[in-house]
């Protein structure tokens, strides 16, 4: 019994030393994730993405050999707390002007939902890559206008970055300190998070009818595209709709009168999901410039939105409205120096507008130059326009210069603003006043019209610490003296074009595509990306 007894214990202890050995054996055979991650890579394979190879795979290949492996954004069985994120930023890239797509964001979410973490764990390092520098100098080639990993334009190392992730706490805040620094693109971006956060990128388009031929089609109409653009749902009552279609006028930089006119029916007409375009297109033009050091004093005019903004240190001293060039006489989009202003000047008509406008006048009437001021020169001498045959007399044979005389009448009003450039375009007073309480101003010849002009001057002299004073200047003005005053400082001028701003609540203003500018960009970008 006793020796049964020692049978039974040897048997069970030799069972627990063959499951130990045995489960010993399991473990040593199963190799690490960061084993088969290194197998995996070595393969190649994996670095594929629907026939496409990941933009960042040549970074990727190095970063992972040099780390032995390590995962960045999963372990075994889930993605980490820093892999969630930057899940959720792949997912909602729409708040900073990127597409999803970008990122393979489809490709993604499936390898999650399957636990393929390994290439989930990939796709993520390649985003971050991506995602830091789009942000940081944009994904449009300027030439091609193609999408494009710009890599060799950022001035920071890539794998550094990689190697930063786990010593940031907050990668939200890491990535978002890539883009521009700038008020402008920071605002926008916080106005177009807003945005995407409060409205569907719904895709309908619509007709409005004109209200002078069916004014309550039109409206019903215009009730179903804010109901379709997330602004109201079907069960608003009239009173809302009013209210709602103005805040959506205030919103594209328009009077919120609620009157459905030319241009309230082509903004409402267009989708939620172009104007995410606008904004992304807005971003990505000041990612752009992102290597541009503006001066602390500078003045920027926005074409479509019909502004001119004088900075000194990131406070705007002034603000005025513009006119801009009509669609045929297009305001160009450059950078000058603004050196001096004019008071009462000559207006030097260009030889365009002279040999079209003007003799197409006086064929019409004699008395065309007298009425307006101008008198007509030819080489250099002064001429009677009653001597000239005007019926010989063609834009193919026009050999004349006409100038209109300072003053009250003159085209550019009583004061003009230089800035030299190859365009021959200036800022000017005007006689039309009117025109400045349009909603769409793109009425000259491609010059810039200014609101309020002897204000704009005045603190020009001020900041420029001018004997001149706001008296003395107003009774140049009044009298009619033409005098130049040269400016001891030189104020940087930017003409530019962005179809999206934001304001200081960070609240986005999408404004009319007037020159039909950002559609070369977003056509490459929808017919890439099947939008």
């Amino acid at each position: 019994m006793k020796h049964s007894y020692y049978i039974l214990i040897i048997s069970i202890l030799v069972t627990f030393s063959s499951c130990s050995d045995a489960e010993s054996s399991f473990w040593e055979d199963t190799p690490s994730f960061s084993e088969q991650f290194e197998s995996a890579l070595d393969s190649l394979n994996i670095v594929v993405i629907e026939k496409d190879t990941l933009l960042a795979s040549t970074e990727l290949l190095s970063f992972y050999s040099d780390s032995n492996y390590e995962p960045l954004w999963v372990n075994d069985s889930a993605l980490t707390d820093k892999g969630e994120e930057l899940y959720l930023l792949v997912e909602n890239a729409y708040q900073y002007g990127l597409l999803p797509e970008f990122f393979h964001y489809s490709h993604l979410k499936n390898v999650i939902q399957d636990s393929s973490f390994i290439s989930a764990e990939l796709i993520l390092s390649n985003s971050f890559l991506l995602y830091i520098t789009h942000l940081n100098v944009g994904f449009l080639d300027t030439t091609s206008m193609q999408y494009t990993w710009k890599k060799d334009s950022v001035d920071f190392d890539l794998i550094e970055q990689l190697n930063e992730v786990n010593n940031t706490g907050n990668l939200t805040e890491f990535i978002e300190s890539f883009q521009p620094k700038n008020w402008e693109y920071t605002q926008l971006q916080k106005g177009l998070h807003a945005f995407v956060n409060a409205y569907q990128l719904d895709t309908n388009q619509f007709k409005i009818p004109k209200f002078k031929e069916d004014s309550l089609k039109c409206y019903t109409v215009s009730k179903q595209a804010l109901i379709a653009h997330s602004f109201i749902d079907s069960t608003a009552s009239d009173s809302l709709f009013i209210d709602r279609l103005k805040d959506f006028q205030i919103m594209h930089g328009m009077t919120d009168d609620a009157i459905v006119g030319k241009w309230t029916s082509r903004v409402l007409a267009k989708s939620n999901r172009y104007r995410f375009f606008q904004a992304l297109l807005s971003l990505e033009k000041w990612r752009w410039k992102k290597q541009i050091e503006f001066p602390d004093r500078y003045v920027r005019v926005n074409i479509p939105a019909y502004t001119l903004k004088l900075w000194d240190k990131n406070k705007v001293l002034r603000k005025h409205r513009t006119v801009c060039g009509a669609y045929t006489t297009q305001t160009p989009e450059f950078h000058a120096t603004l050196k001096r202003f004019i008071t009462n000047p000559f207006w030097h008509l260009p030889y365009s507008i002279a040999s079209t406008e003007s003799l197409y006048g006086v064929k019409k009437d004699s008395n065309y130059f007298s009425k307006r001021g101008m008198k007509l020169f030819r080489d250099g001498a002064e001429v009677d326009p009653n001597t000239v045959d005007w019926s010989a007399v063609t834009n193919r044979n026009f050999k004349y210069r006409i100038r209109q005389d300072g003053g009250g009448t003159n085209s550019l009003g009583r004061v003009k603003f230089l800035f030299p450039n190859k365009h021959a375009v200036y800022f000017h007073d005007t006689p039309s006043k009117r025109l400045f309480k349009n909603d769409i101003r793109a009425y000259s010849h491609g010059c810039i019209r200014l609101h309020n002009p002897f204000d704009f001057a005045k603190t020009l002299l001020e900041i420029d610490e001018q004997d001149l004073t706001s008296d003395e200047f107003d009774t140049l003005i009044v009298n009619g003296v033409q005098q130049i005053i040269e400016l001891n400082t030189r104020f940087e001028v930017y003409i530019e074009y962005y179809t999206a701003t934001g304001d200081s609540s960070g609240t986005i203003t999408f404004h009319p595509d007037v020159y039909g500018r950002d559609e070369r960009y977003l056509k490459q970008l929808k017919k890439q990306f099947k939008y």
